[in-house]
């Protein structure tokens, strides 16, 4: 088992850690399919308004690959499709009833899955709506089955300082996340399997059958786990930049739908808000945001990942790419004399608060703290970077129309993290002027 070395990111203190034990969510009255958290995806809707559906049957597919299929979470008729600017569609909202009627599949053993032909899981996986499950670098599209990576990188805490630790979705899940590595075998020799450090103790617990198959370990310092973060230290060369990646629950869901045959519906989702500590839960898939948060201070905002992710509305449905889901209140608004106030208790990269010295929990809020302003080359950016970027330079060229030096200055090695935007004095918004760089040169391309 080999640690990581990784010194660059952030290091954040606050109240709000999900709790270490877990709870079960009754079912909702509606569960959704979301379509507005898959990246790149150009939806083609298979539903209509009042149908009835199964779990586990196609509701919506990409038009880039109709073979790939996003299912329903549950069982019912098709209460509303919502869509968003220039009609894309971004969910599907299913009515459900209490009793679940599967789509069935022919369950595979075990071991028969080393003899099972590449094309025939591949196929599988495609109709079970798992296969966008793997994604590849460096886009994170989903992966193409006709390739075969240089190194599968399979993320055991998720992707955001919050994520569901890996001990409650392997809990009762074992033969599944065997059964889940023996399906990447088929496709690759060198496996990268990654978790923090303040998690392993956990694996260890559930016994030599999974923690014998770590082999890297990241501190627990955002984002060292991040799969960007750990393929930019362990790559050695050029093949390895089209490497696979996949979060442990996704590898899960894969090892329990080919033994069982049927879809699996749950999932671990933690849910963080200040004042409390709320614990793991585990609920449906599609569950929708009021059901789990509950009552929302006003002016708050519920977001996907604290330092990226997408803003979720009140009536909208956690998505198959999402685990988390981070509470975030509005804050004080302006505060007197705010400059020449120590700060005991702000998040702070550059240590101009107290806070850096004391290592007190930190309150986060919305607020902004100054408005957008012109880059001032303080080089804040490019000191937190896990992958040793120069984010403000990078923009710099987007801004001048020079794409190639910008992908010289290693543009598509940004693992979207998010703090270069978090830590920027001047409020740019780097993350999203780098992400939708990338996204539009491998759109081109």
């Amino acid at each position: 088992m080999k640690t990581l070395k990784i010194s660059r990111g952030f290091d954040l203190n606050v109240a709000e850690q999900p709790d270490l034990s877990c709870a079960h969510l009754a079912l909702p009255s509606s569960l959704g399919c979301c379509a507005g958290d898959i990246p790149h995806i150009r939806p083609k809707l298979l539903v209509k308004e009042g149908w009835h559906v199964k779990t586990g049957q196609p509701l919506f597919t990409d038009k880039r690959d109709t073979t790939i299929q996003y299912v329903s979470p549950g069982t019912g008729q098709v209460e509303t499709v919502v869509y968003g600017p220039r009609r894309r569609l971004m969910e599907v909202v299913i009515a459900i009833e209490s009793e679940d009627e599967y789509v069935e599949y022919d369950p595979v053993a075990l071991d028969g899955i080393a003899g099972m032909p590449r094309d025939a899981l591949v196929t599988a996986l495609k109709q079970g709506g798992l296969w966008q499950s793997l994604r590849q670098f460096p886009a994170l599209d989903f992966a193409n089955p006709d390739h075969s990576p240089a190194v599968i990188i399979v993320a055991m805490d998720g992707n955001d300082i919050f994520s569901p630790r890996p001990n409650f979705i392997l809990q009762d899940n074992i033969s599944a996340f065997e059964a889940g590595m023996a399906v990447l075998r088929r496709f690759s020799n060198r496996l990268a399997v990654v978790c923090r450090e303040s998690s392993l103790e956990g694996i260890q617990a559930l016994g030599s059958s999974v923690s014998d198959q770590i082999t890297h370990t990241a501190p627990d310092i955002y984002p060292a786990w991040h799969p960007g973060a750990v393929l930019y230290q362990i790559k050695k060369q050029a093949a390895e930049n089209s490497a696979w990646c996949i979060r442990l629950d996704h590898l899960v869901m894969i090892g329990r739908f080919l033994l069982s045959g049927r879809y699996p519906v749950e999932k671990i989702v933690t849910i963080t808000q200040p004042g409390e500590r709320k614990p793991h839960m585990r609920v449906r898939q599609g569950m929708p945001l009021s059901a789990l948060a509950g009552k929302m201070p006003g002016n708050s905002i519920a977001t996907t990942g604290r330092f990226n992710g997408r803003i979720l509305e009140m009536d909208a449905h956690i998505g198959f790419f999402e685990n988390t889901v981070n509470i975030i209140e509005a804050g004080p608004g302006e505060e007197m004399f705010g400059f020449v106030r120590p700060g005991l208790d702000k998040p702070t990269v550059s240590a101009t608060f107290l806070s850096s010295l004391f290592r007190r929990p930190a309150k986060m809020d919305c607020t902004l703290h100054g408005e957008a302003r012109a880059c001032i080359n303080c080089s804040y950016c490019e000191r937190i970077c896990p992958n040793d970027l120069m984010p403000s330079f990078i923009m710099k060229a987007l801004h001048a129309g020079e794409l190639e030096d910008a992908l010289a200055l290693g543009l598509m090695d940004c693992c979207k993290c998010g703090l270069c935007s978090f830590t920027c004095p001047s409020k740019i918004e780097l993350t999203r002027i780098l992400s939708d760089a990338m996204d539009a040169y491998y759109k081109d391309k």
